[in-house]
Order: C-alpha cells, then structure tokens, then sequence
C-alpha cells in the first residue's frame, strides 16, 4: 500500500480524503447526488423567495414579519450549506450557480409578483410542504442508504427542520384561515 491510501476494510487501497459512504465505484451514489442536488437547487428557490418577501413585506405586521423572515432565510441558507457539504462528503461537487440551479429546480420564481403579507406566507407554506414531499420521496429510497446511513439521518433532519418552519408559518393564521 503506498502511502497516499488507505484500505476500506475490503483491502481495497483507496486515496486518502476520500470517505467511502454509500458511494458506487466511480465514487458516489450518483442518483442520491442527483436528488440531493435537486433538493438544494429547491432550496436556494425557497431561500430568495423568502429573502425576497423579508425585503417587500408591508402592513401592519411588518416589524414582526420582516424580523420571522430573516430567521428564516438565515436557516434556509444553513440548510442549503450543510445540503452542499453533505455532496462534498459524498465526493460529488454541489450546484453551484444559478444556472445549473434553473435547471433542477422544480420550484418555479414568481417573478414581479408581491402578494400581500398572507399570500407571501401561503408562498412559503406551500414551497416548504413541496420540498418535504421531496424530502419523503428521496428518504423512502432504501436503495440509497443501505451503505449510507449518515445521508439518511441528514434528510430526515432536513425534514424535520422544514415541519418545523412551516408549522411556524401556519402558526400566523387564525385556525379557520389556515384551513383555506
């Protein structure tokens, strides 16, 4: 063994830095990497819709609104790294421009559109319940994590903070709007 590898366990010499999680031998899971990239391009589309709203905001709920927002861009871009380093572990490379974003992205702009405070919430209600139905659909893959476990924990972590945001959300509208 020379010394620029390691073995895997299966005697395998393998470069040093490069983690053997899950991945095939061209180094990854490429349709996990491929989900993963999808959710983060939905990602970066919830985060500038949410960065968008927390600087359009206007009414009497500003103050409160505008300062829930920013906890909530700032979370989503949290996510959205993490989401990114996850790919880097996984030896694959992250989109990383709006281009390539456009097109993963499922989540579609709305572009010179500003509804009032309630639209604005309903937006982002319903873009974080489509990246949790994303989230579930990807975690239900068992295929993807029977040599990967820790990208497993990591969604439904992911998940969890995303039912968690829009309940948050919700949580802005007295219970007979919510229902609308």
């Amino acid at each position: 063994m020379n010394r620029n590898s390691t073995t895997n366990g299966n005697s395998r010499p393998q470069p040093l830095g490069q983690p053997n999680v899950g991945m095939n031998p061209s180094g990854h899971n490429t349709e996990l990497v491929h989900n993963l990239n999808e959710i983060l391009a939905n990602e970066f589309v919830l985060f500038t819709r949410t960065l968008n709203y927390h600087w359009n905001i206007t009414g009497p709920r500003f103050q409160q609104v505008h300062r829930f927002l920013e906890e909530h861009y700032r979370k989503i871009l949290e996510m959205m790294d993490q989401l990114a380093e996850r790919v880097r572990v996984m030896g694959a490379r992250p989109l990383s421009t709006v281009h390539e974003m456009e097109h993963q992205m499922s989540l579609k702009e709305k572009p010179g559109r500003f509804p009032d405070t309630d639209g604005m919430l309903r937006d982002l209600v319903a873009d974080h319940s489509k990246i949790m139905e994303q989230l579930k659909d990807t975690i239900s893959r068992e295929d993807f994590f029977t040599q990967d476990p820790v990208s497993e924990d990591f969604l439904i972590q992911l998940l969890k903070e995303h039912e968690l945001m829009a309940w948050m959300i919700r949580s802005h509208f007295s219970e007979t709007n919510s229902q609308q």
